[in-house]
Parts: C-alpha cells; structure tokens; sequence
C-alpha cells in the first residue's frame, strides 16, 4: 500500500523502531541475578516479582496448626498414580512404566514421611499417622523454603526438593480416595499443607524474599514501564496504519 500521510507514518516507524531496539536491550543479558549470574531484563524482573511473592508466601504458622489438628489420625487410602498425557507419551507400555516408576518414587517419599506403603505397578497402598506425616511435610518444606545461595545448591537439599515433589504428587493422588471415603477433613488437611506449604518451598526455592517495601520504587517503575511499553508498541501500528490509509472511524447512523 501506498503512504498516504507520511508525517503519521514516519511517527509510527519511530516508536516502532525503538520499540524494537529496547526489546533488544530487555533480551540482551545486561543484569545480573541474586548469585551474579547474567541474565536478561526479562529474566530481572521475573526474579524480582518472584522476590516479593515469596516474602508473602509464608503460610508456615497456619500450616503447623492444620497439621497439628491430625496428630494421631491413622490415614489408610488407596491412591492411583496418573499416568503421563497420551500427548506426551502415546505409548502405553512406557506410559505405565513412567506411572510405576513415579509411583516407587512417590512412595520412598511417603516412608520417609513415616507412612507404610505397599506398591503394585502405580497403585499404593498407604497407611500412617496423618499428623506426623504432614508435620515431617511441613517441617522439611520450611527448611527447603528458607534455603538460598549456596545452600540451595548442595546435592542433599536439592535431592529434599525432589522428595517434597514426590510428597505433593503422593498427597494429591491421596485426596479424591479420601473424600470418596468421607475423609473431608483429611483430605482438606492434605490440600493446605499441598498448597501452602509444599508448592511455596518447592515453587521459591534457592530465592532470596524481600518485601514490597523495600522495593516500592523499582516495583512502580516496572509497572509504569509496562504499561507504557505496551502503548509504545500500540501507538506504533496505530500511527504506521494510519500512514498508509487505514484507520478506524466511527460509522456514520443510519436513519
């Protein structure tokens, strides 16, 4: 199409172009991470969004209380590890093999919780005290939250990472039996733990939290610049379409 309005044109072409240059700069690695590795801006401000969340994910205390509440409950459920997505693995007979083998990993994690597990291929067969299960669940999720740096990086605590993974996969699969059986509150008991505890040390983990306060300048100035970064990008087409003759108008009433 020919340019019709070379003065809109020329604008959109500019906010266009330097909307392109200041992508660049965001996927170059000019920053620095929380161990001084480079990383791109986009990966800055994933860590520090992820700083803030994690200094509001700590749900410990309540968690405690939840666990305590099932001290001395004996659990015995039947739960069934899923398979993997036939999208992801078509063939059946791996498909099982994955679901037997997560299944002897996801009861490793459950003994060492304190609960007895028999397996067969990826059906387990569980029994324990609830409370201390999700006290040990708890107790581990709290140091693997608080673990950062160096720590973070030792072969035992990464290995803590991978049991807590376990543990939530064995919990989830434990609480639709449980509520089938009229457990609801075992079952509810299992999900908080999951959640509040599990998901935050797992999801966090090796993160230095800090608080919103800390960082209200730098938070603004990153929502601010997303906002106007988006517009940026918006006004370019807007003005580079407009050059070219197309533009939206409000249509005129019929009568």
């Amino acid at each position: 199409m020919a340019i019709t309005n070379k003065s809109a044109f020329g604008k959109g072409l500019a906010l266009m172009v330097s909307f392109c240059v200041v992508f660049a700069l965001i996927m170059s690695p000019l920053f620095k991470d929380q161990n001084g590795n480079p990383q791109t801006g986009l990966e800055f401000a994933d860590e520090f969004f992820n700083k803030l969340s994690k200094n509001s994910s700590d749900y410990f205390d309540q968690v405690k209380e939840t666990a305590a509440k099932q001290k001395g409950k004996t659990l015995a459920v039947t739960a069934t590890i899923a398979k993997p997505d036939p999208k992801d693995e078509p063939d059946a007979a791996k498909a099982q093999a994955k679901a037997n083998q997560d299944a002897q990993d996801i009861a490793k994690a459950l003994q060492a919780a304190g609960a007895q597990v028999e397996v067969k291929d990826n059906v387990l067969a569980i029994k324990g005290d609830l409370g201390a299960m999700l006290d040990f669940s708890t107790v581990k999720s709290q140091f693997a939250f608080g673990l950062v740096g160096a720590e973070a990086e030792k072969p035992e605590n990464l290995a803590l990472r991978k049991t807590l993974k376990n543990l939530w996969k064995g919990y989830a699969a434990m609480i639709k039996p449980l509520q089938k059986d009229g457990k609801v509150a075992e079952a509810k008991a299992l999900d908080t733990v999951m959640k509040k505890g599990i998901e935050p040390a797992y999801n966090f983990y090796g993160i230095v939290g800090e608080p919103v306060s800390k960082n209200i300048f730098l938070l603004t100035f990153l929502l601010a610049f997303y906002v106007v970064y988006t517009m940026w990008y918006g006004y370019g087409i807007f003005y580079m379409f407009d050059g070219i003759g197309l533009s939206m108008k409000k249509s005129k009433k019929k009568h």
